[in-house]
């Protein structure tokens, strides 16, 4: 069974009928009263909280679906799989408008970021695979975070900047555009992360690993090392651009007897 407790009109659980052996391993909220979920079979499913059964089912993967996302509207769902592709769904009109081509490993992290220009998605190997929006079949830029250790969660932080949740039990930061990797927000002692999110006020993000903790990091460190960042890449693209004018000659400045004995000189040149 999924269970969905709808707020703030009713506070009684909602029971939808799951009917499948495997049991649910995403679940994303779309827009209102849509929801979606993935198996560990790769099935896809949309759900409308004021209707029993799912309203679309499409076993469109061979193998679990790892992460849903959606831009800002909820009209497109992007769904990431184990079988290393990303689909793209008209949650609307409940239909596929495209399928990635296979990654190299598997796709297990998705979101929408650069004002729904761009979507990154975090792999097995420690890479984010970036996807340029309407252009699905292949990736158009790859960014290596941390060699052979998994992206496991992705937390957008802000259209510029992602905190990634790693196998390794490490909370990474980086910005995307330019890409730029920010010290570490914390970790979990080597235990892989299940879970990211940001306080009601930004002023924390609270992760979830294996270590059966919820811990909470104070954002004040990370924007003080984006701002950091940021001013770095600005002053290099400055001193690039200093680097690339000519350099003007200083012209010398003459002293009256000067100009009067070089006026003279060109006086009689122009005898001659």
């Amino acid at each position: 069974m999924l269970y969905c407790l709808i707020l703030p009109h009713t506070h009684t659980p909602m029971y939808m009928p799951w009917l499948r052996s495997t049991v649910p391993s995403s679940c994303y909220p779309v827009r209102e009263h849509i929801i979606a979920t993935g198996d560990d079979e790769g099935v896809i499913k949309l759900w409308d909280t004021r209707k029993p059964e799912a309203i679309l089912t499409e076993p469109e993967h061979g193998n679990f679906i790892s992460a849903l996302a959606t831009e800002d509207t909820g009209s497109t769902l992007l769904v990431t799989s184990g079988d290393g592709m990303l689909s793209v769904w008209n949650s609307q009109q409940r239909k596929l408008i495209a399928r990635s081509d296979e990654c190299d490993t598997e796709l297990l992290t998705c979101s929408v970021v650069r004002n729904n220009s761009k979507v990154v998605c975090g792999d097995g190997d420690g890479v984010l695979n970036i996807f340029s929006w309407g252009d699905w079949g292949d990736i158009s830029d790859r960014l290596p975070i941390q060699d052979e250790v998994s992206i496991d969660k992705v937390l957008k932080y802000s259209d510029e900047v992602l905190v990634l949740g790693c196998m390794d039990g490490i909370i990474r930061a980086t910005t995307v555009f330019p890409h730029v990797s920010l010290p570490h927000v914390g970790d979990h002692d080597e235990n892989p992360i299940e879970g990211l999110c940001l306080s009601h006020d930004n002023s924390q993000i609270l992760s979830i690993g294996h270590d059966y903790a919820v811990r909470a990091w104070i954002t004040r460190r990370l924007n003080d090392n984006i701002e950091k960042a940021l001013n770095s890449e600005d002053d290099s693209d400055s001193g690039d651009e200093d680097e690339e004018k000519p350099k003007r000659k200083k012209q010398k400045q003459l002293s009256a007897k000067e100009i009067k004995s070089q006026e003279a000189k060109d006086f009689f040149s122009d005898l001659a």
